[in-house]
Formats: C-alpha cells, structure tokens, sequence
C-alpha cells in the first residue's frame, strides 16, 4: 500500500480494495494579529465511499505550520495521517472519525518529562538513534520506509518498516505502540516475512517490466519517471534491494544476477579532488550500485560491469569519458598488489572504477590530515573463497604543495611551493583490506 505526498494542495488516497478515499483539502485562515490572510493553509480531511460518495465523516487538521502530509487508509476505514518535517507524528482516525492515537517521532535525546500536548486519545512517543534533524529541511526518518495495513484476525495494525529495519507498529484498535519484542507470533508473521516476500515480487515485476521501466526512465522529467506508475516502481525497487540486503534473503540470487546488467537513471556528481584533471566530472547510476551492493551482501558476485563513469570536460561543454575496464578476472589480486605512490591513471586502468567514493563526510577523522593536501577513499568491493565480502579501501591525496629546498640567503623563503592546478596530480596513498560490519554496511547504504 503506497501512501500520497500532500504540499499544500488537494490530495487523497485510495484504500487497497478501491471502495474508500481518504481526502485532505486546505482553507484559507485569516492571521489573527493582522486580520490578514495567513499563508498557511487549514488541511481538512474527510473520509467518502468511491462509489456511492457517501462521507463517512470530515474534520480539520489542528494545526497549520506544516510543509508536507501523507495518507494512508485501510479498507475497513481506519486512517493514518503522517505529518512531516518540523514535528514529524502519526495521527490515527477511527472509521468513525474520532482521534484515537498520536505517535510523535522524535531523537533519543527528547526530554522524557515533557507533558503530552492537549489532544483527543493516546499519545506516545517513538524515539530512535536514526532520526535526523536537518537544517532547513526537518525531521528526517522515512527515508527508505515502507508503511502499510496488516490485518491479523479481528485486529488491524499498521506498519512502518523504517530504512535502518526497525518496526513501528501501531494496534489502531487498541490505540498503542507495539514493539517487536512484546509482538505475538502471529503479528510477527505478518513482519519481516511478509516484507521478504513482497520485495521478492517487486524484483519479479521490475524483470517482467524491465523495458517499459527502463524507457520512463529513459523519458524521465526532471527526478520524475514517466508514466507515475514505472515511477512508484523505481521507488519501490530501492526498498526491495534495501530489504533483501537487511534480511539476507537468498531467494533473491537469481533475480539479482538478471538484474545486474539494469540501467537506472545517471546523475551526475560534482568535483572529487582525485577528479580534477580539467575539471573533471563523474556520473553514476544508484540503482545497480544497490543491485550490486545487495549481490555481495548475500554473498554473489556480480559480473563487474562499471556502475561509475569517469568524464573530461574538453572546452565549456564537451565531456570525454575514460574507457575503463569491465568484469576484470582476479581483480582481488590486483587490489591486494597496488602500492603507494602509484597515479591516478594507474590505479583506474588497472582496477576500474570503484564501488564507493568516500570522503570525510562518510569517514570522518579516519582520513589522513595535511595541511594544504586533501584526501579521499576508493572502495572496491570484492568476494572472498568464503563466500563473505570485504573491500579494498584505496586512499589517494592530492597534495597542493612541493618541498624545496629553502634559500638561506633569503630566510623568509618558504621550503615549499604550490603546485597549478595541473601539476595537483593524486597519488596512492595507501591500500587497506576492509572487512565489512554492521556499520560499514549502514555507511555505504546512508545514514539516517
């Protein structure tokens, strides 16, 4: 079950059986200092039957300082609001209309002791390590989710898996929270297994309709594919692989090795200092970096093919990309062989491109630190013979300085000298195995 963005507009969603529609409109509101109207807009939410138009029943939104809602409605008539953003909560509404449950999302800091806010029925909080705050762009801790309606006998729960696979249910009937830990065998049933499940069906579809996806996106307006439907797809895509890597589903192998060869939309990223030969540009494609992520995790290997492509920018547009090996045999033993000090062009025509680039966003204090140089690191995924993954960490620097010899005539000479812009060559650094964990696995998935 998918739920519908709403930014300050008109906006409903659809039961999975069809029969209801859950609707939220915006009303104006006059500013009560000014008595002006106010840009924030009232939402309004109502609940009709699709065929006959009858409303279950209406009711506004209790508050106006929010950027973004998402719907969710069960076929039996319960309804999730998802607030987003500065406050991020879940608001449940009966079939009947009544508030019965406010779940706010919130970081494990929160005061513990703060005083529920005024409202109708339960209020909890959830609070986990993953949850972000980002400047100007809000809470953040759906990255990746999956939200959906499970029904197990009379009771109708719903469900969030988060991107980082922890659940958040909510028994909408009993108004509460349930963690995983005090969940009966049967709800549990209707958790992890039926999200392996369905990311295996999604791996199926995206095979049978390969072509029409890969033509959207072929297509694509801006971050949008066409038609929505392949859009929905893609999204889904990215949570399939994300499940099947948390789960170690290995049902998913044959799919995958179909899979490998996928083409997702390229973006293109900015300047890497190990890139900065005449302005140096790289492009690359998210959704076989997931695929190929994914095959090693479960332990197989992929083919090889470049998920990263490397450009030149010859005059104000012209971009001229390296040809770079693909599928090279042994490339382990090549990795193991490389040594400091060895080029740029060394290193990429030998190996090809890499399965990561990080920088010390990603890696913090664990790159070198040099005045007037700059560092970054290559990771390249490999398989062992036991079948578990691992790395080689590749660390090139790019130093904007050369030693010289000082000139004692001259005492306020400096022993050094910058380098231009074309002299800034990187050089190897170091090479370093990398056994993959738990958190080198959330570093190259993202952090949430």
């Amino acid at each position: 079950m998918s739920g519908g963005f709403v930014q300050q507009k008109a906006r409903s969603q659809l039961s999975d059986n069809g029969k209801l529609r859950l609707n939220v409109n915006f009303r104006s509101t006059v500013d009560q200092q000014s008595g002006e109207e106010s840009r924030w807009k009232q939402p309004v939410f109502s609940l009709e039957e699709v065929e006959t138009g009858k409303t279950w029943w209406v009711r506004e939104g209790n508050w106006r300082n929010e950027s973004g809602i998402e719907l969710f409605v069960s076929d039996e008539g319960w309804s999730v609001i998802r607030v987003h953003r500065r406050v991020p909560r879940l608001l449940v509404v009966t079939p009947e209309g009544s508030d019965t449950l406010s779940v706010e999302i919130c970081f494990p800091t929160k005061r513990k002791n703060e005083e529920p806010p005024a409202q109708a029925g339960t209020w909890e909080r959830w609070t986990d390590e993953h949850v972000r705050s980002i400047f100007d762009v809000g809470t953040v801790w759906t990255v990746g989710a999956r939200f959906r309606f499970a029904r197990e006998g009379l009771q109708t729960f719903f469900v969030c898996r988060t991107g980082w696979g922890r659940y958040l249910v909510l028994d909408l009937s009993a108004a509460r929270v349930v963690s995983e830990a005090e969940a009966s065998p049967e709800l549990l049933a209707l958790l992890r297994p039926v999200d392996q499940q369905w990311a295996l069906e999604i791996l199926k579809q995206v095979i049978a309709e390969r072509a029409a996806l890969e033509l959207a996106i072929e297509n694509a307006e801006g971050v949008r594919l066409s038609p929505p439907e392949m859009d929905d797809l893609y999204d889904n895509l990215e949570i399939a692989l994300r499940i099947v890597r948390q789960e170690n589903v290995k049902r998913a192998k044959e799919l995958l090795v179909v899979l490998q060869d996928f083409h997702g939309p390229v973006w293109e990223r900015g300047v890497y200092p190990a890139l900065e030969m005449n302005g140096g540009r790289w492009h690359y494609d998210p959704a076989r970096e997931w695929i190929h992520l994914t095959m090693f995790v479960i332990g197989v290997k992929p083919r090889g093919l470049a998920f990263r492509w490397f450009g030149e920018v010859h005059g104000e547009a012209e971009v001229h990309f390296r040809e770079l090996p693909e599928c090279i045999p042994n490339r382990d033993q090549i990795l193991k062989s490389l040594k400091p000090g060895m080029t740029f062009d060394s290193v990429i025509r030998s190996v090809g491109a890499p399965s990561a680039i990080l920088g010390s966003f990603e890696l913090g204090d664990k790159l070198p630190h040099e005045e007037q140089a700059q560092y970054e690191r290559w990771d390249y995924d490999e398989l062992g013979a036991d079948g578990k993954p691992h790395s080689w960490g590749l660390t090139f620097k790019l130093s904007q300085i050369e030693p010289v010899h000082q000139d004692p005539t001259q005492p306020w000479s400096h022993p050094f000298r910058f380098k231009t812009t074309d002299e800034c060559t990187p050089a190897l650094h170091s090479v370093k195995r990398i056994r993959w964990t738990k958190a080198y696995r959330e570093m190259r998935e993202g952090r949430y």
